[in-house]
Parts: structure tokens; C-alpha cells; sequence
């Protein structure tokens, strides 16, 4: 297949500025598939000793039971995630995989626990690519059973609590088997989930319309739903811990029905008993570089949303060394080709450090971001900027990989009375993944995430599918310090934009002091290799209107979008953590005084 052509049919999908008509007034972008609410206008927030933020309010509630019933904010993050995964599965669970920042307050040490989905032992280059040599399109992979890895939240949260947590595993369960069996209310962007998944396609999975649609109908919103088979799928795990979701009767009942759906015809290379049995999480050295006064943590590879932050935050430091505020234009310009170069970076270096040597201290040196910085121009933008030659890259030859799209992504953060501190992120990839069920729990579609074509002209690129293999993510959890002390945990959903939101939301908290509140509901601004674009609805289009001119002035291409972020940040000042959550979903703070 001719690469220029590949290239052009791989990113129609995921650029494309489609909006969709949904039930309970909304609609939905498809750069970033998730559902937003568009009447939300009240910000959710708390301030106290210990906070906890999350994209549901059941499940801050319960986290933050948690706390007061003395566990650590680890045991908090367990009940908040499986909570979710009842309550939000469009977005992530225990079929998912993530991502895990923890400040040990006694250990005065930053954990990095990847819990991110692998591909198969069994995993083949070729798998995203037909006989005729063309690709998969994205809809036909996302709900391929060649789509799903194996899932890492459970041994994520197990090693978690197992390093961290006070309370008995059991008792951080009992309030997610408790909604999954005695229901809860569904809400309206749950609702429109569905909607959405619908019309993404549901026609192979059963089991996804015998939960969701009964009868063919959405669930009714006066109406508690209920999820008993999770609820014994819970049980099991609260029982067995992760041993029961890889070696047990969960792991057993996962296969039988990832069998179940192979077709004759065209059987599917999927997970195996071995693949579930050998999953491991690891430990990563978590990813930090110096911001003004700040040191600033992320998610290292196969994380590139956690490269792409730092590097887009160190070039905006040059750039920027008197700061500007939002109502300067050379503020969201050099904001914009600083994330653009951040891009054109990840989606060339980053994969899983295990297939290729990632040229990672080379990415965020001192020398490169300044090298990278002085490529930038004041007087006109930059497309489709080409990525640089870091110091650790010499020997590699490396294609880039196409942005991809997702959004069926969490992010929460919390504080327990101790001071320590978790950024979590976690996902199922796209909204509700590859919308199989199996025990009640969604499954990932997450090896989308790999490039679908293994090399470009000859030349490989490094988020290549392979065996055992991680996929690149967005995801990137982070937390901020300052004189060795944690001030900021941040972090939010969104797919390939995750680093964008969380990039502007670093420099509103930083360099412009703003309050938790308006860092999560003040207007975004996000990049592709050609355009810049922003948000429908806000203050771009009114107050701001002259920015938006002077931006097209720069040569900047607009385009307007709707975006589905969940920025989740907790802020620590003068002694009290203040919380927010993003009003473009139904986020919760929750607080101890």
C-alpha cells in the first residue's frame, strides 16, 4: 500500500470533526468519543485535609468512606475504581487497564505502577492488516477480539493495596457489589454512552445489548439498574483477590466467552489462559523534570502523554520566561506550537521500552527542549513539525505513527488525612471499549492503541503490535512538587488530548495562580499537526474573540470541536487541599475537614 495513501485513509477517522446528534440533548465529537454534558454549569468542589475527586458521585462518595473509615488514600482509589466500574463502565474497569502515581508519605517516595493492558503472546505485526495488504478501519478493529488486551486494573489495584493499603481488600469491595446488586440510578451522560456505543456498533456483542439495551430499549431513568453478574464477579474478586481474575473462575468464565464469539469462519487470535496467568504489573521510574520552581511528575513509556507534558512545558518555559495571562495572544501561540512539537515527539519515540530503546532522557533534556524551542516562531506557526533528533536516538530509524483517537478513559485523585497522595488514571479505551461483556465487565478494545501498520516505507515505527507488548497511551497521571513536598495531583481523560488539557491546566494552576475552579471549566485549546482548534461554546467565540483573530493572523488554521476532557485536580495551599472537577462530565469532590 502506498504509504502516502495509508497515511491520509489511517487519520480521516480519528480527525474528523463529525458531531452526532444524541438522546438528553447531546452530541459528540469524534476526535474524542465520549459523552460531555452540555447543561452542566455548576463546579463541583471541596476543600479539607483529605479530598477526593472523581467522574461519578457515587464513587467519590464511597472513596471517601473509605477514608474516614481509616484507609489510606490507596484503599480509596480501589473502592473509587471499582465503584466505577459499575457506575461509569464506558469509560473504565476492571476490563481495562491503568496507570498508578502514589506519594508514600512514609517512605517520602513516588510510586509509578503500570497496570496497562498487554497484548497477546501470540500477537502478530500483521494483525490490524487485511490479505489485500490494506488496514483494518478503526470500527472494525475496536470490536475485533483481536482488539482486546489483557486486562491490568485488577493486578494494578491487588499490588496496590498490597504496597499501600490499610483496610482488608474485601472491605474496599463491598460498596461497588453493593450498587452492582441493589442498582443505581442511571445518569444522563450514562444514558448517552449507550447511545453513543450504539452507534459505534453493538451488532456483535449480545452480551453488551443484554445488559444495556433490554428489549432494545435504553434503561429507563426513573428505574434502578442493576448489574447482579458483576456483582458475582465482584465477589469472587473480593474473595480471591487478583488471583481469582487471572487463574480463577473469572479468568475461566473470560475465556470460555472470548471463545464463544470466535467465528468459524475467521477465527481470532485472542488471549490465552497463559497470557492471563503471566500478567504482571510493573514498576516504572516515574518521569520528572523541573518547571520554574516546580518539579513536576509524570507516567514514563509506554505512557507518551506523560513525554509529550513535560516536553511541551519545557519549551513553553523558553518561550515564555515573563509569563503571559489568557488574555495574551502570544500566551495560547506559543501554548499551541509547544504542544505541536510535543506531538510530533511522541508519536515518533515513544512505544514499549521493550520492543525499542526509548530516547527518553534525551526528550526532556535541558539541551534538546531548548534546541526544540529555538525552532519555534513568534511571527507565524509551524505545521506539521517534524520530530527531533534527541540524544539516544542515533542508532534508531523509526517511522511516525498516526494520533489515534479514544476517550473511554477516568481520572481521580486523592489525598488521605497522612498526605499521601494518588494520581490514577484508568480506561477501557473507547467508550465502552470493544462493547463485549464478560462477568458483567466491559472489555478493552485497547490494542487499537498500537499503530495498525507496523512500518511506514521500510521503516518500523515504534507502537508497533507485538507479543506482550504495550500499547502507547495518552494516559498520564501527574503530580506536582515543590520543595520535595507534593502540591498538585492532576489528570484527566480525552484520548490523544489528554496532554493538551493537561498542559494548559499545569500552566492556569502554576504560572497563573488560578483557583481549582476555573483551571477545570475555563475554555480549552487543542493542537493537530495542521490546525489549531477550539472549543465550541466558549469564551474564544465572545470575550476572547480577538485572540482568535490575531491567532489566524499567525497563520493558525481554526477549527472548532467539542471537547470531552475530565480534568480531576486536587491543589494543596497553605496547609488544605483544595479539589475541582471538570463540569464537562458529572464529576464529585468530597472532602474531610
Amino acid at each position: 500500500m502506498n504509504p502516502l495513501i495509508w497515511w491520509i485513509w489511517q487519520i480521516r477517522w480519528p480527525i474528523t470533526l463529525l458531531t452526532i446528534s444524541l438522546p438528553i440533548n447531546a452530541q459528540v465529537n469524534w476526535t474524542s468519543p465520549e459523552s460531555l454534558d452540555l447543561t452542566r454549569k455548576r463546579v463541583s468542589t471541596g476543600s479539607g485535609r483529605a479530598v477526593v475527586v472523581t467522574a461519578n458521585p457515587l464513587a467519590s462518595d464511597a472513596a471517601l468512606m473509605t477514608l474516614k473509615q481509616g484507609g489510606t488514600a490507596m484503599d480509596a482509589v480501589i473502592t473509587a475504581q471499582t465503584v466505577l466500574t459499575v457506575v461509569e463502565p464506558q469509560s473504565s474497569g476492571l476490563g481495562g487497564g491503568a496507570f498508578l502515581l502514589y506519594w508514600d508519605v512514609k517512605t517520602k517516595r513516588l510510586y509509578a505502577l503500570d497496570g496497562r493492558e498487554t497484548a497477546s503472546s501470540h500477537a502478530k505485526e500483521d494483525a490490524w492488516v487485511k490479505s489485500d495488504g490494506s488496514v483494518f478501519s478503526w470500527l472494525e478493529a475496536s470490536r475485533s477480539l483481536s482488539a482486546i488486551g489483557v486486562p491490568g486494573t485488577t493486578a494494578l489495584l491487588w499490588e496496590g493495596h498490597q504496597r499501600f493499603g490499610r483496610l482488608p481488600w474485601r472491605a474496599n469491595l463491598n460498596k461497588s457489589i453493593k450498587i452492582a446488586k441493589d442498582g443505581f440510578m442511571p445518569s444522563p451522560r450514562f444514558l448517552r454512552s449507550i447511545s453513543l456505543a450504539q452507534l459505534i456498533g453493538i451488532n456483535h456483542s449480545s452480551s453488551f445489548k443484554a445488559l444495556y439495551l433490554p428489549d432494545g430499549s435504553l434503561p429507563s431513568q426513573k428505574a434502578l439498574f442493576r448489574n447482579p453478574i458483576l456483582a458475582a464477579t465482584l465477589t469472587r474478586i473480593a474473595e480471591g483477590g487478583a488471583n481469582e481474575f487471572y487463574r480463577g473462575e473469572t479468568a475461566k468464565k473470560l475465556l470460555i466467552d472470548l471463545n464463544l464469539n470466535q467465528t468459524d469462519n475467521n477465527p481470532v487470535q485472542t488471549i490465552t489462559a497463559d497470557d492471563l496467568a503471566n500478567y504482571q504489573v510493573y514498576e516504572r521510574e516515574p518521569l520528572c523534570r523541573s518547571y520554574r520552581s516546580w518539579r513536576v511528575c509524570t507516567f514514563p513509556p509506554p505512557s507518551g502523554g506523560g513525554v509529550s507534558i513535560l516536553q511541551s512545558l519545557g519549551i513553553f518555559e523558553v518561550l515564555s520566561e515573563s509569563k503571559f495571562s489568557e488574555t495574551n495572544t502570544w500566551h495560547w501561540h506559543l501554548l499551541a506550537e509547544s504542544m505541536r512539537f510535543g506531538d510530533a515527539d511522541r508519536s515518533h519515540w515513544v512505544g514499549d521500552p521493550i520492543d525499542w530503546p526509548v530516547p527518553l532522557n534525551g526528550l526532556i533534556s535541558d539541551s534538546y527542549i531548548k534546541q526544540r524551542a529555538q525552532l519555534i516562531k513568534f511571527d507565524k506557526t509551524i505545521f506539521s513539525p517534524l520530530p527531533g533528533e534527541p540524544k539516544g536516538s542515533e542508532s534508531l530509524d523509526l517511522a511516525s505513527q498516526p494520533r489515534t483517537t479514544g476517550g473511554g478513559t477516568t481520572h481521580l485523585v486523592v489525598v488521605d488525612i497522612e498526605g499521601n497522595v494518588a494520581s490514577y488514571t484508568g480506561s477501557v479505551e473507547t467508550v465502552f471499549g470493544s462493547r463485549r461483556i464478560s462477568e458483567g465487565m466491559v472489555l478493552n478494545n485497547q490494542l487499537t492503541d498500537f499503530s495498525f501498520a507496523s512500518s511506514i516505507s521500510g521503516k518500523p515505527i515504534a507502537n508497533r503490535i507485538g507479543p506482550k507488548k504495550r500499547p502507547m497511551s495518552s494516559m498520564a497521571p501527574v503530580i506536582v512538587f515543590k520543595n520535595g513536598r507534593p502540591v498538585l495531583a492532576i489528570g484527566s481523560p480525552g484520548g490523544w488530548l489528554i496532554p493538551h488539557y493537561i498542559t494548559t491546566a499545569l500552566i492556569r494552576t502554576l504560572d497563573l495562580s488560578l483557583p481549582p475552579k476555573e483551571v477545570v471549566s475555563r475554555k480549552h485549546l487543542s493542537v493537530r499537526p495542521n490546525e489549531t482548534v477550539l472549543e465550541i461554546g466558549s469564551e474564544w467565540s465572545g470575550s476572547h474573540s480577538y485572540i482568535r483573530k490575531s491567532l489566524k493572523r499567525l497563520g493558525h488554521q481554526i477549527k472548532w470541536s467539542r471537547f470531552s476532557s475530565g480534568l480531576a485536580l486536587i491543589y494543596r495551599q497553605k496547609g488544605i487541599w483544595h479539589g475541582a472537577a471538570d463540569p464537562r462530565r458529572e464529576g464529585k469532590v468530597t472532602s474531610l475537614p
